[in-house]
């Protein structure tokens, strides 16, 4: 079963009973179980959700104790820091705790690549090759051609040989791998669920998410 992260921001509430419910009605238009069409003739993300164990923002020092603070409840199974939680009211959120680290952890990646890479011919990136196959409408050019044209390519055939540089770069390091350092790092911290626009006052609350 899948299972992925979503920060939802929400109006000030509660917390507790009312915080659920502001949750669950920013939730409720993409449940897949809802019985009525979604407005763009989509299908639901999520079957269920709850609030995740992930401590993914950083509290302001001294906010630590604040009820406002939102934390999944299971802090007697797996204590946690108190300068960690998984929501609460933007104020009381330090939004730029994380942001440094992982944009330096994102040059860092960039630097490996640049330095394995060097050492293989060119390679190109997976679509590519799915392009072939798109442009190709009587499938002469199969999906599991293009597969195995992408991965016999030496760069891309060293990194799925191991399993460390494969986590570390991923599937498709060719892609996603940006040539520009810069525009890797400022990628990175536009995926933190901490980057939220600063004139934003809402409440926001990592929640686990289920498709």
């Amino acid at each position: 079963m899948a299972k992925q992260r979503i920060t939802v921001c929400l109006p000030p509430c509660a917390p507790g009973e009312a915080l659920n419910r502001a949750i669950a009605e920013a939730m409720a238009p993409f449940d897949m179980n809802r019985q009525d069409d979604l407005p763009d003739g989509g299908d639901g993300e999520w079957d269920y959700w709850y609030i995740a164990s992930g401590w993914e923002f950083a509290v302001r020092p001294g906010y630590e104790d604040d009820p406002r603070i939102v934390r999944d409840g299971e802090e007697e199974d797996e204590p946690r820091p108190r300068d960690r939680c998984d929501g609460g009211p933007k104020a009381l959120l330090d939004l730029d705790a994380d942001r440094v680290p992982v944009a330096e952890e994102a040059g860092r990646r960039w630097d490996a690549w640049q330095e394995f890479s060097a050492g293989y011919p060119a390679a190109l990136p997976a679509h590519h090759f799915w392009a072939r196959v798109r442009l190709d409408p009587q499938q002469r050019y199969s999906f599991t051609q293009a597969r195995a044209e992408h991965e016999s390519q030496p760069l891309i055939r060293a990194v799925y040989a191991d399993p460390v540089l494969r986590e570390r770069f991923g599937d498709d390091p060719v892609q996603f791998i940006a040539p520009d350092r810069d525009a890797l790092c400022r990628a990175a911290v536009r995926r933190r669920p901490a980057d939220l626009g600063a004139a934003d006052p809402r409440r926001p609350v990592d929640r686990g998410r289920h498709p």
